[in-house]
């Protein structure tokens, strides 16, 4: 494996989860487990009785290295092109996830777009996942980022090498963000598919990322909130809680302190919650 990966950021917990090592290893060696960082797949070759371990990472190019945020100084997300946009009618929420899906369905509308890497929940099991969506009934059909973890940007090679997709929006956290720019921003001729594809990244701030397990252990175990009940999940840096909206319209509070043990360990915790909008091209 890369040895600086896992000196420089696995082993001080500083892995964002965003997924673009995964999508872009060209071993197709690195994958997820539920764990904080991605981990090595071991495969072994038979040379008669002998069975050898292969070391396929000493003889990469370690495109892991040049896609990781997290191995370089954060970085401004300066914007190519400045934009502006205005509603035909009164825009009915202010909620990040109604404002974005907006401008989504604008955007692919208008061909702008022919698809979105995304950061979505199952809205029956509540499972977070990496979603690609290439019509506007598959934006309007998800429920948007709910601050459960899933590593969107492994969702890449589906949507340039399987769909061939190639205006491509991607939606997640601004961890997420800054692992599409950082990609974006490779110097190597065998990343430029994906540099070519990118063409906007939307990032919703938030206090943390969750991991999965949040939702049995805290809120089903810990508050009796069965997952069938739970619409949607916000959290509020300035409120300091987690708003449970439920299916039946009443809504449950839940102080941040009992969600931080669930906060993945290299999300930083002092995000403000608030959009921000950036154009790539």
């Amino acid at each position: 494996m890369s040895m600086r990966l896992q000196r420089e950021v696995w082993a001080l917990d500083r892995c964002s989860g965003c997924g673009a090592c995964v999508a872009v290893c060209s071993k197709s060696m690195l994958y997820w487990d539920r764990e904080q960082h991605p981990l090595l797949e071991e495969r072994e070759k038979a040379l008669g009785l002998s069975r050898l371990k292969l070391r396929a990472c000493e003889v990469c190019e370690k495109f892991c290295e040049l896609s990781c945020p997290r191995l370089v100084e954060r970085m401004p997300m300066k914007s190519h092109r400045l934009l502006s946009a205005r509603s035909v009618g009164v825009v009915g929420s202010t909620y990040p996830n109604d404002v974005i899906q907006s401008l989504l369905v604008a955007a692919r509308s208008a061909d702008l777009i022919d698809g979105v890497v995304m950061l979505d929940m199952d809205p029956f099991t509540l499972e977070p996942v990496a979603r690609v969506a290439t019509t506007v009934d598959e934006i309007v059909s998800s429920v948007g980022m709910q601050y459960l973890w899933a590593p969107v940007l492994n969702a890449l090679n589906e949507a340039i090498f399987e769909l061939g997709l190639t205006r491509l929006a991607v939606v997640g956290s601004p961890c997420v963000a800054e692992g599409a720019h950082r990609l974006m921003n490779a110097q190597h001729e065998r990343l430029w598919p994906y540099q070519r594809a990118i063409r906007l990244t939307i990032a919703s701030f938030c206090t943390s990322l969750y991991m999965p397990d949040m939702v049995t252990e805290l809120l089903e175990r810990g508050k009796g909130i069965a997952r069938q009940q739970i619409r949607g999940l916000t959290t509020s840096a300035t409120n300091g809680t987690l708003a449970v909206a439920l299916w039946d319209g009443t809504e449950r509070s839940i102080p941040l302190t009992d969600v931080e043990p669930f906060t993945r360990r290299g999300c930083g915790s002092s995000w403000r919650l608030r959009a921000r909008i950036t154009g790539c091209g």
